[in-house]
C-alpha cells in the first residue's frame, strides 16, 4: 500500500523513532485500519439515512431531481473535500495517486500536497459543505415530503405521515452523532491539524511540525509561531 516519501513526513516514514516519541500517544499519525473502519462505523449511518429519506420522498412525490440533485452534490462534494481538507493532511504527502489515510481511504489524489495550513476560505467550505449534506439539504428536502403528506393527508394517512417524521428524526440524530463523536474522538487525534474540527492541543501540533520541516516551514510562512 505504501509509497514513497518524498517529504519526509513521519507519518510515512518507516524508520520513523515512534517508540520514544512524546506525542505518539496523543495523535493517531500511523495508518491504522481500526481507526478507519471506526470513522466509516459512524459516517455511513447518516449518509444512509439522508439517502434514504430524500429516495422517500421521491418516492410518495414522484419528484426524483431532488434525490439525484443530492447524489451528485455528494460525489462532487468528496471531490471539493480533497482539495479543501484532504490536500493539507500529512497523509496526503505520500507519493501515491491514491489517498491512504484515516478518513476517505481509497480516495483519487486529484491535487498536489498543500503543507501549509488551511486558508479561511477552505475552512468555511469545509463547514459549508458538511453542513449542507449532513444537514441542510436532507432534511429541507424530508421536511418537503412531510408538508407534502400533510396535505395529502386524506390519501396518504398516518403511517406514512409518521414514518418520514422518524426518517428525518433519525437522519437529525444520526448526522449530530456523527459531527459531535468525529470531534471528540478522531478530531482530538488527527494530524490535519488547520481542519476547523480538529482539536489537537497546540503543543502537540507544534511538536509534530517540529518533526517535520516541510510542513513547519509552510505554517511559519503563513505567521504560525511553534512555542
Amino acid at each position: 500500500m505504501r509509497g514513497e516519501n518524498p517529504l519526509n513526513i513521519c507519518t510515512w516514514n518507516d524508520s520513523s523513532d515512534c517508540a520514544n516519541c512524546t506525542i505518539q500517544d496523543e495523535l493517531s499519525c500511523r495508518w491504522d485500519r481500526k481507526v478507519l473502519s471506526g470513522f466509516h462505523a459512524i459516517a455511513f449511518p447518516p449518509t444512509i439515512m439522508a439517502i434514504f429519506g430524500i429516495a422517500f420522498v421521491g418516492f410518495l412525490t414522484g419528484v426524483w431531481w431532488l434525490l439525484i440533485t443530492y447524489l451528485v452534490y455528494l460525489f462532487a462534494m468528496f471531490g471539493f473535500e480533497i482539495r479543501f481538507l484532504c490536500s493539507h493532511c500529512p497523509y496526503y504527502a505520500e507519493e501515491s495517486k491514491i489517498l491512504h489515510c484515516l478518513g476517505n481511504h481509497g480516495s483519487p489524489k486529484l491535487w498536489r500536497y498543500h503543507p501549509e495550513p488551511m486558508n479561511k476560505f477552505e475552512r468555511f467550505m469545509m463547514r459549508f459543505l458538511v453542513a449542507t449534506i449532513f444537514f441542510v439539504l436532507p432534511l429541507s428536502v424530508m421536511g418537503y415530503g412531510i408538508w407534502f403528506l400533510y396535505l395529502q393527508y386524506a390519501e396518504y394517512g398516518l403511517i406514512a405521515l409518521l414514518g418520514l417524521t422518524g426518517v428525518a428524526i433519525a437522519s437529525l440524530i444520526t448526522s449530530t452523532s456523527f459531527v459531535s463523536t468525529l470531534k471528540i474522538f478522531f478530531c482530538s487525534r488527527c494530524v490535519n491539524f488547520s481542519c476547523p474540527l480538529n482539536t489537537v492541543p497546540k503543543p502537540v501540533v507544534d511538536e509534530y511540525l517540529m518533526k517535520n520541516d516541510v510542513m513547519r516551514k509552510a505554517w511559519e510562512e503563513t505567521g504560525y509561531k511553534p512555542e
